[in-house]
């Protein structure tokens, strides 16, 4: 099993979810075993990892506390670069029943991307990212990232796709050979907020001068006076259990990435 696959099926053991299943699953063989109070110590664990996982004020504090690392900049007053990077994973490729690839809930990188080549920041688009596991009959979605790049006012000869790359190290490994092909120095690295401080700290580990452009932040904060019941604050659901799983994901990410030396400490 390559690195790759092992990136996709170790870290969903140990999200929230899977970890209440595992426990619903243990409780039912103490229960089987004739051990209802050992099962139902477990339940009680199990109601508690969702409700952590999925209270609203948990699942906001930990992907702030991530999105926060590094603030977003209007175009206007993001800094120069000979180059914008993109880092692709943010639509749905096209697969039947769909006859066009579909923007994911990160499409705002796309946007982005096309806003500071409008702004003048940068003279190309390098859109890197690959398909994860291969898909016979669909092209890289980087070739789809750049279609919509060119509906969205970016000509053609700014875009550069690179299609190989499958999870966010190669991303950050293909886009420099293309940098170093190019003699492109300073970079504007777009990506979403969540998953900055991982690509930032991979692309300047493999000596990229990269300048954060982050996009879609998932939480904010409103100046106005909330009207909503303070009772929905507090309230498990599952887009709080989603926020929590991605800043779990984004915290291992960052703990193997360091394990495996693609991200490298400053002593180093």
């Amino acid at each position: 099993m390559n690195v790759i696959t092992l990136s996709k099926v170790v870290p969903p053991l140990l999200y929230p979810l899977t970890i209440a299943i595992g426990l619903g699953l243990i409780a039912i063989l103490f229960l089987l075993l004739r051990k209802p109070a050992t099962a139902g110590v477990i339940l009680l664990l199990l109601i508690a990892t969702l409700g952590v996982a999925g209270n609203p004020k948990i699942a906001n504090y930990l992907v702030a506390d991530i999105e926060r690392t590094h603030l977003p900049l209007t175009p206007e007053s993001t800094p120069q670069a000979d180059a914008i990077v993109m880092l692709a994973g943010v639509v749905g490729l096209p697969a039947p029943p769909r006859v066009s690839a579909d923007l994911s809930s990160s499409a705002d990188r796309i946007l982005h991307a096309a806003r500071l080549y409008r702004a003048a920041k940068a003279p190309m688009i390098i859109v890197t990212g690959g398909n994860v596991f291969p898909k016979p009959g669909v092209k890289p979605e980087s070739f789809y990232v750049a279609r919509l790049l060119q509906e969205w006012g970016v000509p053609n000869h700014a875009i550069i796709t690179e299609g190989e790359s499958r999870n966010t190290y190669q991303n950050a490994f293909e886009s420099k050979q293309i940098l170093d092909a190019r003699d492109i120095g300073k970079i504007l690295l777009v990506t979403s907020a969540l998953h900055m401080p991982r690509a930032l700290a991979v692309f300047q580990s493999l000596g990229v001068d990269a300048i954060p452009a982050v996009t879609d932040i998932m939480v904010a904060q409103y100046d106005v006076p909330d009207t909503h019941p303070v009772v929905l604050d507090w309230l498990p659901n599952a887009q709080s259990l989603l926020l929590t799983t991605l800043a779990i994901r984004e915290h291992l990410g960052m703990w193997a990435y360091r394990w495996l030396g693609w991200i490298k400490t400053e002593t180093e």
